[in-house]
């Protein structure tokens, strides 16, 4: 995820659904996996001169971390060290999981599931996916962030939640679907979720 969409009609989303798992399953911790890639800020030009934009301006609006101070019945932890080498992230990621159960363990990419082709640090590979499935316990949940994977009016929530089911060996149907399609800005994700 990178900081520059952070706090969005996409978080509002994100965090709704989380909050509710978190309620129907009795979790006890949120883990989000960022997948954290800091963006470059442009400047902001007053007057004809150029100014970097306050810390303090992108810390309030864009800070991942800010999601700690939300008042829950739930321990919330986030994974925002820098996403670059998979290898190393996903010994991080494996390293979390194993604190306090029952987790919600929640994937959030940049676009969702890798694309037929070439997979990019805004995806999660396949084999990721099933790696973090096989290191969660039974009564963890694992949710998933999936953004529209096309534009030309192609239907994409069902296929990509088979490509889910797929990657964790499942059968089909076991994987649910969150949306907020009825948030402005929000109709074009998905959060897939699955008990383990």
């Amino acid at each position: 995820m990178r900081d520059q969409w952070y706090s969005d009609s996409l978080d509002l989303v994100k965090w709704g659904v989380l909050l509710q798992l978190a309620k129907s399953y009795s979790a006890k911790r949120i883990l989000q996996v960022a997948y954290f890639r800091q963006s470059i800020w442009g400047q902001l030009e007053i007057d004809g001169q150029k100014y970097d934009i306050p810390e303090s301006v992108i810390n309030h609006f864009r800070n991942v971390r800010n999601i700690l101070e939300l008042p829950c019945e739930f321990e919330i932890e986030i994974i925002d060290s820098p996403f670059e080498n998979r290898s190393q992230y996903l010994q991080v990621i494996a390293d979390k999981i194993v604190h306090q159960h029952p987790c919600i363990v929640f994937l959030d990419p940049d676009t969702g599931l890798e694309p037929v082709g070439r997979p990019g640090f805004e995806h999660v590979l396949n084999n990721e996916l099933e790696y973090i499935w096989e290191k969660m316990i039974i009564g963890d949940v694992l949710a998933f962030y999936q953004h529209q994977t096309n534009r030309k009016g192609q239907p994409w929530i069902e296929p990509k939640r088979l490509q889910f089911e797929k990657a964790l060996k499942l059968a089909p149907g076991i994987v649910k679907v969150a949306v907020g399609s009825e948030i402005a800005g929000a109709g074009d994700v998905a959060i897939y979720y699955c008990p383990k």
